[in-house]
């Protein structure tokens, strides 16, 4: 019963924090104009782009520390 409600009010909170971010802002990149956007794509984008990183680290981390453990055995 508890999950379902945590949910739903983290859910309201983000629709809230949304809500309040939709300012447009420039995004400049190494080349070219900057790009107009919401605030919220900016922000959403950006942590999508960690947790994507994270996410290889991780896999990337966990692939190479089970061939060293292996490569040591006896």
């Amino acid at each position: 019963m508890s999950k379902p409600l945590i949910s739903i009010i983290f859910a309201i909170l983000l629709l809230i924090f949304a809500t309040q971010n939709m300012n447009m802002v420039s995004i400049r990149f190494v080349v070219g104009p900057p790009i107009e956007m919401p605030l919220i794509l900016v922000i959403s984008g950006a942590f999508i782009g960690g947790f994507v990183l994270a996410t290889i680290n991780h896999l990337r981390r966990n692939a190479f520390g089970s061939r060293r453990k292996r490569k040591e055995g006896p």
